[in-house]
Order: structure tokens, then sequence, then C-alpha cells
């Protein structure tokens, strides 16, 4: 298992190998992808996954995780930028939320406390 790993492994010679021990379980939604997913690409099966991370001991909190690409809007592949992978992360977030009974704009001012305190992007 990779522990850290970036840009291609070449920035620290390599990835860090680490052992471990990995458990997947996978549930079908049938229709999730339409429900649940936008469409953040030219065809429909362009979507940001969104996947539900299991309970870690000591901690035993579910958290969701909305994962961002440097491909911003229209396609374009913005190398390695963070900036951009955040704006699609939040993007991704914001869509997925407003799905459950909360408007774009509330989730957007929770999401812009978290931006204001934590984000810089290196």
């Amino acid at each position: 298992m990779h522990f850290s790993q970036g840009d291609g492994e070449i920035s620290l010679c390599g990835a860090i190998e680490m052992s471990g021990f990995l458990e997947l379980k996978c549930e079908i939604i049938r229709g999730g992808m339409k429900e649940y997913l936008t469409p953040v690409g030219p065809t429909p099966l362009h979507v940001s996954p969104i996947f539900e991370i299991g309970p870690v001991e000591p901690r035993f909190s579910e958290w969701l995780v909305f994962e961002g690409i440097s491909v911003d809007e229209s396609g374009k592949q913005h190398f390695l930028d963070a900036s951009v992978a955040y704006k699609r992360a939040v993007l991704n977030a914001i869509e997925y939320l407003s799905k459950f009974g909360y408007s774009k704009e509330q989730v957007e001012s929770r999401v812009t406390d978290y931006y204001l305190q934590v984000y810089h992007a290196c």
C-alpha cells in the first residue's frame, strides 16, 4: 500500500510503501448515478466519485469525501492545480448536499466557513 504518493511519485523519488489491510464493501444503488451525481463533463459518465469512509478507530465517525481533480468545467486539464481541484470538490459537495433539502446557498455558506479557515492551496 502507499502511505504517501504524489505527482507521479517523482518529487520524493518514489512513494512511501507500507504494509496494510484493505477491506472493501460495495453496494449497488439502482439509479444512483442519476439521483446523486451530476455530470461534470461532455457525457453523463463524466462524474466525480463520492465515497463513504468506514469507521476508523478510535474515532467512529462517518465522513463523505468529495473528490476534486484539476480538470475544469469545460474539460480542460490543469496539471497539478490544487485550486482547480479544490473548486471542483467544493462544487461537487454543494451539488450533492443540495439534493437533501438544503439550498445551494445554504450549503455554500457552510462550505465557505471551512474555506476561510483552512484553505491555502500549495
